[in-house]
This record gives structure tokens, C-alpha cells and sequence, in this order.
């Protein structure tokens, strides 16, 4: 069945992976096979020529200390014992002459005796060993001869045929493995790579999901480590974004259709009463004039909204200088002071030292004169309003504090986000874009903004601004 499968789905990834898995095995499966073969019979040849070394060692050690008839013992043991086809043993004297030898009839390409001693009289070697052709043609012969005396000579050798039969055996056996694994490493393969490929079949499965519109979809993670979970948590930590902003996108929504039905109600209810009312220049004059300030406040927003964007991407061209933030928050402080002063609020300045910034004035200011705007609207009168400006760890920092009415816990999270007003902020003039609008502002000159309050006694704004180098 699972083959059926995998013909059918030639093209998904379990399917190559299975191949790949596959080819690898048998490919390393193969060559291990033929190396093993070629390391036996390796093996095999060099055993060989050892235990011809051996066997005319022996007989060196035989005469040494038995002497000849000893040796011609033990020879016609060997030659009783062992097959003539694929054995022989020949003894020879200095002359030539030939004492005693197994049955030669499968052995007659035999290098003669006067060849043997001739070739000891060129070498020094007391053993030689060689290797020719067996009258099989699929067989090998080793032969070895040297010399166990002064005077004689012994030349013996035997085919390879038991080692080729084990060698035959191992080829048979290594077919039939390599047969029975095909099927079986398939089927590894395509487990394997159907278990590799599970993560990411439910990482498609919840993208397909989120596709459809369920934008809270989360893939769940194994507590492996490997390359999976850490796409999962990718896509997990992706997901809640996504589903982050379609809530603050949906919030937004209503926010602005709330923001925007005010003035479009106001706009409308002056023009039904201006058609509906005597027309005169003064009334028409008020009507227009009121219009436009509703309109003055549908573009404040509309234009407001547009800045936090650009700000948010950082994709406006702005002109960058060096911004010197000690004169900076004076001017600010020195445009506010009449309207503290008509507030009857106290509004003090605290400065410590040069700070330089790198960035645009403009956006910097806008964003100092919203920080004390909102300080002044929401502290009382015979209330206070501080601002400071000070160096921290290579950073300027400004703080905005008043003695207001606080941001209570719950919306302290939300104060940042766009058009989102608190409930005590209704009664008050603006569209929920200042702070947004700030630290956008902050941010895209490599620092941030923090809140840091307390209901119904503070609210402190700390900006943090690399300072220039």
C-alpha cells in the first residue's frame, strides 16, 4: 500500500526524501558489500601465502633437526591427506633431481626444477612465492618454493578453491540481503520520511487554516529542538502576529468609525439646521465656519494618521542632522509655558548637560510637544508637569511627568496603540494618535518609549535616544 502511495505522489517531499533516503542506503549498502568481497579475498590470498610460508619452514626445521627421512614423512603424510587436483608437493636435490612429489597431472604448468634452481642462484631469498593459473579457468593457484637445506629443495602450492567457494557463498548471500533489503529500506525510508515531514504537513495544515480565517490557529511543538520545532515556533510566534494585527486592525476600525462619526454628525446636523433655518450672512457665515473646523479636524486625523504610518515604516525621507535635544526641550517647554501658566499648572524644566541626537528635528519635536501636550490636558489645575533630560549609558533620556489623573492598569498595554483612547481620555479633545504618532517617532531613531504610572497620582513617559557619536 504504501508503495501504491508513494507512485501515486511522485512529487511531495516524502516521496523524494524517501528516494534520496533510499539510494543513500543502498549505495553505501553496495559499496560495503564489494568492500567486504574484496577484503576477504584479500584476506584469503595473503592467509594463503602464509601457510605455504609456513609449511616450508617447517620443513626447514624438520631437517635441521630430524633430518631427510623425517621430512619425506611428513611429505608423504601431506600427500595422502590432500587432493591432488588442488594440492602437490615436489622434493628436489641441488641436481635436479627429483626425490618425491604428490600427483602433478593437474599441475603442468609447473616451473621445471633447473628453472627453480636457477632462480635461487640470482636471488638471495631462501622462499619464493608466486602466483599462476590453475588448469580451472576460474581458479588460482599460489605456489611457494624454497630451499630446507644446502641440498634440497622443496616447490608446493595449492588452488584457491575453498575460498572461492566462500566467496561464492558470500555473493549469493550479499544478492539476497541486498534483494530482501530493497522493500525493507523503502518502507524505513518512507516511514522516516513521512515522520520528518509531519511537522511540516501541520505547519501547512494551520497556514491552510489561517488561509480560511481562523487567524488564531497555533501548531503545536514537540519539545525536540530540531529544525521543526523551531519552524513551528517561528510560525507560531508569525501566526500571533498575524492575528495580532488583524485585531488591532479590526480595533482600528472601530475607533476610527467612532472618531469620524462625531465630526460627520456634527458637519451634518449644521448643515440640516442651516437649510432648515432662516438663511442669513450671519448664520451661513457661522455654518461655514463650523464646517471647516470639523473638516480641519477630519484632516488633523486623516494627516495624523498618514505621520504614524511613515513613521512606523520608516520610509519617509527625512532630513537627518546632528539635533541638540538640551535646546530642544527648552523650546518646547518655553511654547508650553503659556498654557500652563493659563491652566495655573507648574511646568518646570530639569536639564543635565549636552545631549546631541542623530536625526530629524522636526519628527523630534512633534513628538516632545505630544509628550507635554498630553501632560497638560490630563493634569489638573495647581498640578505639576516636569521635564528632564538627562545622560544614561551612552543614551539620552527624557521624562514627562505630571501629576495627573494616571492610566489605569488594564490600558496602561494599549496607551501606544493606534486611535485607542481610555474612557477618562473621552471627554477630551484628540484622535488616539499622539503616543502612536511618539513612539513611532522614538523608535525610528533607534530608541523607545516606556509608561511608567500610577492611578490617580502620576504618569511618567521615559524616551531613551542613542546619543550621536
Amino acid at each position: 500500500m504504501f508503495l501504491s502511495k508513494l507512485i501515486r505522489a511522485p512529487k511531495t517531499l516524502a516521496a523524494r526524501l524517501t528516494f534520496w533516503y533510499s539510494s543513500a542506503f543502498y549505495l553505501l549498502l553496495a559499496i560495503s558489500l564489494v568492500g567486504m568481497y574484496f577484503a576477504i579475498s584479500a584476506i584469503f590470498e595473503g592467509r594463503m601465502e602464509k601457510d605455504l610460508t609456513e609449511d616450508i619452514e617447517e620443513f626447514q626445521t624438520l631437517y635441521q633437526e630430524h633430518g631427510l627421512d623425517r621430512v619425506l614423512f611428513e611429505i608423504n603424510q601431506e600427500i595422502m591427506h590432500e587432493d591432488p587436483e588442488h594440492f602437490f608437493i615436489h622434493l628436489f636435490n641441488s641436481q635436479g633431481d627429483s626425490l618425491l612429489h604428490s600427483d602433478l597431472k593437474s599441475w603442468r604448468q609447473l616451473p621445471s626444477a633447473n628453472y627453480l634452481l636457477s632462480t635461487f642462484s640470482q636471488q638471495k631469498e631462501n622462499i619464493n612465492l608466486e602466483k599462476n593459473a590453475h588448469a580451472d579457468e576460474d581458479l588460482e593457484s599460489y605456489t611457494a618454493y624454497g630451499k630446507i637445506s644446502e641440498d634440497y629443495i622443496v616447490h608446493t602450492g595449492e588452488s584457491n578453491q575453498e575460498e572461492q567457494e566462500v566467496l561464492e557463498i558470500l555473493k549469493i548471500v550479499s544478492a539476497t540481503i541486498f534483494c530482501i533489503i530493497i522493500p525493507l529500506g523503502v518502507l524505513i525510508g518512507w516511514l522516516t520520511a513521512r515522520k520528518a515531514v509531519s511537522g511540516i504537513k501541520a505547519v501547512s495544515a494551520a497556514a491552510a487554516d489561517i488561509e480560511q480565517g481562523i487567524f488564531d490557529r497555533q501548531v503545536s511543538v514537540n519539545a525536540k529542538g530540531d529544525e521543526i520545532d523551531e519552524l513551528a515556533n517561528t510560525f507560531n510566534a508569525m501566526a500571533g502576529r498575524i492575528n495580532t494585527l488583524i485585531e488591532e486592525m479590526r480595533e482600528m476600525t472601530d475607533n476610527i468609525a467612532h472618531d469620524l462619526r462625531s465630526p460627520l454628525a456634527r458637519i451634518r446636523a449644521i448643515s440640516e439646521s442651516t437649510l432648515s433655518s432662516q438663511i442669513d450672512s450671519n448664520s451661513c457665515h457661522k455654518a461655514a465656519s463650523d464646517t471647516l473646523e470639523e473638516c480641519d479636524r477630519l484632516l488633523q486625523m486623516i494627516n495624523m494618521t498618514l505621520d504614524v504610518a511613515e513613521a512606523e515604516a520608516d520610509v519617509r525621507e527625512c532630513k537627518v542632522d546632528i539635533i541638540d535635544l538640551s535646546y530642544l526641550t527648552e523650546d518646547a517647554c518655553e511654547l508650553f509655558s503659556p498654557v500652563a501658566e493659563h491652566k495655573d499648572i507648574t511646568l518646570s524644566t530639569h536639564i543635565s548637560g549636552l545631549c546631541t541626537v542623530k536625526g530629524n528635528k522636526h519628527n523630534l519635536q512633534r513628538m516632545l510637544t505630544n509628550l507635554i501636550d498630553n501632560a497638560l490636558k490630563y493634569t489638573p489645575e495647581k498640578g505639576e508637569v516636569i521635564v528632564e533630560l538627562e545622560n544614561q549609558n551612552s543614551n539620552a533620556i527624557i521624562k514627562v511627568a505630571d501629576t495627573g489623573i494616571g492610566i489605569p492598569e488594564p490600558e496602561r498595554n494599549r496607551v501606544f496603540d493606534r486611535f485607542y483612547r481610555c474612557d477618562q481620555s473621552r471627554t477630551q479633545e484628540g484622535c488616539g494618535l499622539g503616543l502612536c504618532y511618539s513612539r513611532a517617532v522614538a523608535r525610528s531613531h533607534g530608541g523607545d518609549i516606556k509608561l511608567k504610572t500610577a492611578l490617580n497620582r502620576s504618569s511618567v513617559f521615559e524616551v531613551s535616544l542613542p546619543l550621536s557619536r
